[in-house]
């Protein structure tokens, strides 16, 4: 019994969260109330604030839940592949790929950024998740060096500038998709990590 209460609770903060989405990427981050996500989730308020304390708290946890389906399609894309210059092609094209299946991504992510100034627990989570992001490219990183075929360079900060080119490639895109063709830069930034990594 305590097993189906705990998933039936796992639904419906999922029902809300899936919800949250939908209502800031229409609305923006300093635009929507509760009751915005209590009608997009076919609920009421207080069957919201039954789950979540505050809208400060649909927001954290639909930010973990936004990065960590990022951080999945990363790890699942990488661990395809043996070499590491397959890894971190797979690693690129799965930043991609999450602005071409799904643009609100990036859209929502951008309105939490915003807040990161005026809120330490958003700015502490983003940091949180975003050392594990660039941790998964400097691991890939690392085991080239380790094979022999990336050159010895630093592979934090290289992790650093990986995620930043690549993240704001598909943010740009994501705000205006007629800026350019995401798929041509997409192989050319991996053009670029690959010339500057490899031997």
């Amino acid at each position: 019994m305590a097993v189906r209460n705990a998933e039936k609770e796992e639904k419906r903060k999922l029902q809300i969260v899936i919800a949250a989405y939908e209502v800031i990427a229409n609305k923006g981050y300093n635009s929507f109330t509760i009751e915005d996500i209590a009608n997009a989730a076919g609920l009421s308020k207080g069957g919201v604030l039954h789950y979540f304390k505050s809208k400060e708290d649909i927001l954290i946890y639909l930010l973990e839940q936004i990065y960590m389906r990022i951080e999945e399609n990363i790890k699942r894309r990488a661990e395809k592949y043996r070499t590491p210059e397959r890894k971190m092609k797979a690693l690129i094209i799965s930043y991609i790929a999450t602005a071409k299946r799904n643009p609100a991504f990036y859209t929502v992510m951008v309105d939490f950024w915003a807040q990161i100034p005026v809120n330490e627990r958003i700015k502490t989570i983003n940091s949180k998740i975003y050392e594990r992001m660039s941790s998964e490219i400097k691991r890939i990183i690392d085991m080239g060096i380790d094979e022999g075929v990336f050159k010895s360079v630093n592979s934090t900060d290289a992790a650093y500038a990986i995620i930043a080119m690549v993240m704001n490639t598909a943010i740009q895109w994501t705000f205006n998709q007629d800026l350019y063709n995401i798929d041509h830069v997409a192989r050319a930034c991996m053009g670029m990590v690959l010339d500057y990594l490899k031997k």
